[in-house]
């Protein structure tokens, strides 16, 4: 008897909490509505489907067209639904209550609008640890995809693999399915007869039970990913594709995961390592392990003959990309501390009134996107987590309205926010929230609340791997098809002028003293010589209550060292608040304790609002014109006394004034990352950076004073 292959295909689709709806709107035209008309022209070929509630939220609204054509699927039992995390967040990363609660909601959408209950879970970026069986099983799920070298890296061969497993935690058992890695770069990039003939080549195996084949993999590949739309729909890929499966169904059986639980019995139980993709493995490592990583690999494929080396050569763990980047680990342990702060709220009020709202802010808030960077996008793209830091400044918004007594209020607490071992200190007023770190007494972030931003979220520069390809990169792209994993073109010249790298990472108020050999130039590049040791050194503080007003006070006595003189200086920084308006107040007292000082203090703000050559968003110098305006311009201006930063589009003006007056430096942070059409540079955000001279003696004082304020813009 011929033998045959069972053959599970599946779709995975998402858009970012934040993305462009421009963006949202080609991918739906592009990919997922023409995927979705192909496939209904086929209903004999089954496949499963997994949407993020990003994406069912915004089809929803604007596609109803879309959800018509699939319920009738789905009634017709061609397509299995898949659920997830509403907003596609790494379950394992965020607290079980919200893994649950995440899970739930989506089942809830799939069971009330496509008619459909969800046995099956798409895991965000297959990112598996050993505990999430027990939390999908209490979500009443059975099931859970995952990709072949998970279990490749326990020792399993291809052909051992080809089936379904069970797993368990604490006695929870759910079924694991292995995604072929070969399909994954097949499809849609060979001709349709190539994955026929690896299915041939797999029923035609020494194995004595039929084979069981999942592909699942992204969406964005039928018709986002260049080239894609044209090969897959003009070209007629994706036909071609269903029709020879068709021709075949004597030998290829097409069904859902459900189908195949329902009529075999798994190849008994397995336990996994913490895993995911061996590219993601391989992006959370740090810079130099991934060098040695690669070369591990390269190793193997030459001396050894190995297909597929990095299946043994383990790589990171996703957990590391919160290492790896400072700006990850701060969004996501401000997140924790708002779940914490939701999940309070709820209990004191049995989860009644607004809560919910609250909670959907926070769940949008864990979306995966903007807490890693691989091979493109990701953490690199400003709006991606400015939108994180909006729906977490809304969570808190809303619990505060409700709990506190006053309308105006001003709170001051100690929290170590990143777990470095260190508390920060939150100033939080129903205007704005402050967070400052105790080291260099800076100001880690700024928020406003009307609109919820937080204007201080920007990007270290720091050196990715890919930075090396970039020198030898050419311009422009091929109209032919291509895995983004294969992109290696520039889309701008110059992009290795972009490669600074940031000796610390960037905050508002961060002190530097340095000498008059340091200009705009070598400060912007992050190549000079700092003779303090305030930028990163440790800073006391007390609070000091004046009613509707509080007051930060950080002291330090530190080194100075320039010109070869070493001065002991003491600073005292104190930070004024009210509760009456999103206004800021800096108080600087520098004093030699021992020695004469001759120098300056440069006293950098960071700023991030998004769009660098936007006509919208602009400096203004009062009573001065500037041959460039915008924010990615560079310039420097002396004897200034006051500065705004205006963004027409978030309509607030920042403002900010100096006494004694200073020289303003400001230039662009911007980065270089990959794209899925090619390598360009970000705008990260803006440095403001106010220079003093410094000639003390020992034991004269010097006062400065800075005063921020944010208003809404006035044309």
């Amino acid at each position: 008897m011929k033998k045959k292959v069972t053959f599970i295909f599946g779709l995975h689709n998402h858009q970012p909490v934040g993305n462009f709806d421009f963006v949202i709107e080609d991918a739906y035209q592009k990919a997922y509505f023409p995927f979705l008309e192909v496939l209904n022209e086929f209903p004999n070929i089954h496949f499963a489907l997994h949407n993020s509630g990003i994406l069912w939220d915004w089809i929803s609204e604007n596609h109803k067209e879309y959800l018509e054509i699939l319920s009738k699927m789905v009634q017709r039992s061609q397509v299995e639904i898949l659920s997830a995390g509403y907003y596609e967040p790494i379950l394992s990363v965020i607290p079980e209550r919200d893994q649950l609660g995440q899970l739930l909601m989506m089942n809830e959408f799939i069971t009330s609008r496509l008619n459909s209950k969800p046995r099956g879970c798409w895991l965000t970026e297959r990112i598996w640890e050993p505990h999430l069986p027990d939390i999908l099983k209490k979500a009443g799920l059975e099931f859970v995809l995952v990709d072949d070298s998970h279990f490749k890296s326990i020792g399993l061969k291809g052909s051992e693999i080809r089936t379904f497993f069970n797993t368990e935690e604490n006695g929870s058992y759910i079924k694991i399915f292995p995604i072929d890695k070969k399909l994954r770069y097949l499809v849609p990039f060979s001709d349709p007869g190539d994955t026929v003939s690896y299915l041939r080549e797999i029923a035609n195996g020494e194995e004595t039970e039929d084979q069981i084949v999942v592909l699942a993999d992204d969406g964005e590949k039928f018709g986002v990913w260049p080239g894609t739309h044209s090969l897959c729909y003009q070209q007629g890929w994706l036909h071609r594709f269903c029709s020879i499966l068709e021709e075949n169904r004597d030998w290829i059986q097409m069904m859902t995961f459900s189908d195949v639980i329902d009529q075999h019995s798994p190849s008994g139980i397995v336990y996994l390592p913490t895993a995911s993709y061996s590219e993601m493995m391989q992006w959370a490592l740090p810079l130099s392990a991934q060098i040695r990583h690669i070369k591990a690999i390269e190793i193997l494929e030459a001396d050894s003959g190995l297909a597929e080396p990095a299946d043994l050569v383990k790589g990171g763990f996703w957990r590391n990309f919160l290492v790896k980047y400072e700006e990850s680990n701060w969004m996501h342990k401000r997140m924790l501390s708002a779940s914490a702060l939701v999940e309070n709220y709820g209990k004191e009020t049995e989860y009644q009134g607004v809560w919910k709202e609250a909670r959907n802010h926070l769940y949008q808030a864990q979306c995966n996107c903007a807490y890693w960077h691989g091979l493109f996008g990701g953490l690199y793209l400003p709006h991606l987590r400015s939108a994180i830091f909006r729906h977490i400044i809304e969570a808190e918004k809303i619990v505060e309205k409700e709990t506190e007594k006053e309308e105006k209020y001003l709170n001051y607490t100690t929290e170590d926010i990143d777990g470095n071992g260190t508390d920060e200190v939150l100033l939080t007023s129903s205007y704005m929230k402050l967070i400052f770190k105790s080291r260099g007494a800076s100001l880690r972030e700024f928020d406003i609340r009307d609109p919820a931003f937080n204007m201080t979220d920007i990007l270290r520069r720091r050196e990715e791997i890919y930075h090396r390809e970039i020198p030898k990169l050419s311009n422009g792209g091929s109209e032919d098809a291509m895995s983004i994993h294969e992109m290696n073109v520039a889309k701008e010249d110059g992009l290795d002028s972009f490669l600074v790298y940031d000796s610390y990472q960037r905050m508002s108020l961060r002190d530097h003293f340095i000498g008059s050999d340091v200009d705009i130039d070598s400060f912007a590049r992050s190549s000079y010589y700092d003779g303090g040791d305030f930028t990163d050194g440790e800073f006391s503080h007390r609070i000091i209550d004046d009613g509707d007003e509080k007051h930060l006070l950080f002291n330090r006595t530190g080194k100075v060292i320039l010109s070869d003189c070493e001065t002991e200086m003491k600073m005292d920084k104190l930070v004024s608040v009210s509760n009456s308006s999103a206004n800021m107040k800096v108080d600087y007292s520098l004093f030699p304790v021992t020695g004469d000082i001759e120098g300056f203090l440069a006293v950098e703000n960071v700023f991030s609002l998004l769009a660098g050559d936007a006509p919208d968003r602009y400096y203004s110098f009062p009573g001065r014109r500037v041959s460039k305006r915008n924010l990615a311009s560079t310039g420097e201006e002396k004897d200034v006394d006051s500065v705004s930063i205006v963004d027409e589009w978030l309509n607030i003006k920042i403002e900010m004034r100096f006494n004694p007056k200073a020289k303003i430096w400001r230039f662009p942070i911007e980065t270089v990352s990959n794209s899925e059409s090619g390598y360009e540079s970000v705008y990260q955000g803006s440095v403001v950076t106010a220079v003093w001279p410094l000639d003390m003696r020992k034991g004269e004082e010097k006062k400065i004073e800075i005063v921020v304020s944010i208003e809404r813009f006035k044309a």
